[in-house]
């Protein structure tokens, strides 16, 4: 059984310790919100292991053919009628949703992730945290948290998509050569996954911002320093 971390749980775990000044969420989410899906792009990229082997324009070209391949995933089930529900969709393809409180041990904070069995694992203490957090800024307009659910669902629920699809998905089939031959070694490009799985929420979730934002908006829950830290750096590739 292989169990995959979500992206935003492996972010909050390397910025809990960092010391930050605390930004006011309202101003947070207003900026993220207006961040276009190349932006994102970019962000996506600096997470990826193999970033350093394509230029800026590369990494444009390629998110935006993974930003297509989700939509177009989400779009396909859309057209095949029936309802649009996290679980409906699982439904259709084949996977089981399970809801638990936290994750059990291990000192991480994971929020949602995908075991290749088939399954998609939400933890609910994220939603519950954003709730409390919710309650305290009554003039902020965070999505709810219905639709946050939603997205975290949708999110891994297309990385089953892609399990099912690997030998066709382009998130799965294009690769770059790490080594020159005759030691040739081709590796996934693992920011395309990532990119295409929050176009896909985006497009089922009907959400009017990029998902990418709920990266900054759960670890606030968590941690605030941890948050601003990582809105920071945000900031900074946009700059640059």
């Amino acid at each position: 059984m292989i169990k995959l971390r979500s992206a935003v749980a492996e972010r909050l775990n390397r910025l809990q310790e960092v010391k930050s000044p605390v930004y006011p969420i309202g101003e947070m989410l207003e900026k993220l919100m207006s961040l276009d899906d190349a932006r994102w792009g970019m962000y996506a990229f600096s997470r990826d292991p193999v970033e350093g082997k394509f230029s800026i324009g590369e990494k444009r070209v390629y998110a935006q053919k993974a930003n297509a391949c989700g939509h177009e995933e989400a779009v396909c089930l859309k057209s095949n009628g029936g309802g649009y529900t996290p679980e409906d969709i699982a439904g259709k393809l084949g996977a089981a949703i399970v809801e638990k409180n936290a994750p059990a041990g291990g000192g991480h904070v994971i929020f949602a992730q995908y075991e290749e069995t088939g399954t998609v694992i939400l933890f609910k203490d994220c939603l519950d945290q954003l709730d409390r957090i919710r309650q305290g800024y009554p003039d902020v307009p965070f999505p709810n948290r219905e639709e946050v659910r939603s997205i975290l669902l949708y999110h891994e629920l297309f990385h089953h998509i892609e399990h099912k699809k690997k030998n066709s998905i382009y998130t799965q089939t294009e690769k770059v050569e790490l080594w020159k031959k005759p030691f040739s070694n081709r590796s996934r490009i693992l920011a395309l996954s990532e990119i295409a799985a929050m176009a896909f929420a985006r497009e089922m979730a009907g959400a009017g911002y990029s998902p990418f934002i709920l990266d900054v908006l759960l670890v606030y829950a968590y941690n605030r320093e941890a948050a601003s830290a990582l809105y920071e750096e945000i900031l900074d590739m946009e700059e640059r």
